[in-house]
């Protein structure tokens, strides 16, 4: 599909928890947070995009449908698939179960070495789902149609964060002390 926007977001603080360590999760996209973007279908402008845009794609497709991908690459087999998908004040949050493959071992390697510390998107604009402003030197995305979430190493999304990689165990983000101090952290700094 040629008409997939992508766009990545950094992570923080890298943990492994659990017995086999095959999820990882975190913040894929922030709500709220306008970054600059250059691409080839718009040029340079400001895209924010706002709590509710994955609310469609997600009630439509489910979570389980959505592909982790190896930095976009879709011509290879992808490396997992996500387990969930809740949008929160923070933004985006999933979960991603990483297939016990050559390719899933080996990203989880790099994301305990830290190699890949980035969540990345790709998504398809909804024609009516986004609000430009004045010039068009500015978009909020309130609807998207997710496509995929990759694994990457370089971000355009300062206030994502990759929580870690931990056991298949459910995960509740309210109770998690770790993401809730990095959370804190990041209110902070910005």
């Amino acid at each position: 599909m040629s008409n997939i926007i992508t766009r990545a977001a950094p992570c923080a603080d890298i943990e492994i928890r659990g017995s086999d360590g095959r999820t990882v999760y975190g913040i894929a996209v922030p709500f709220d947070q306008p970054t600059e973007i250059n691409d080839r279908y718009n040029g340079n402008y400001t895209e924010t995009f706002r709590r509710g845009a994955f609310a469609r794609t997600l009630t439509e497709r489910g979570a389980a449908k959505v592909k982790l991908l190896a930095v976009h690459n879709s011509q290879t087999f992808p490396l997992g698939r996500l387990s969930s998908a809740v949008e929160d004040a923070a933004g985006l949050l999933i979960e991603a179960r990483v297939s016990a493959t050559q390719a899933g071992d080996e990203a989880l390697e790099l994301v305990r070495d830290g190699a890949l510390d980035a969540f990345s998107i790709g998504f398809v604009p909804v024609p009516t789902g986004d609000r430009w402003g004045k010039g068009r030197t500015s978009v909020e995305r309130l609807e998207v149609k997710l496509h995929e979430v990759s694994l990457v190493r370089l971000p355009p999304y300062a206030g994502a964060l990759v929580a870690g990689v931990r056991s298949a165990e459910p995960y509740d983000p309210e109770l998690d002390p770790d993401l809730i101090a990095r959370r804190f952290r990041l209110a902070h700094i910005l």
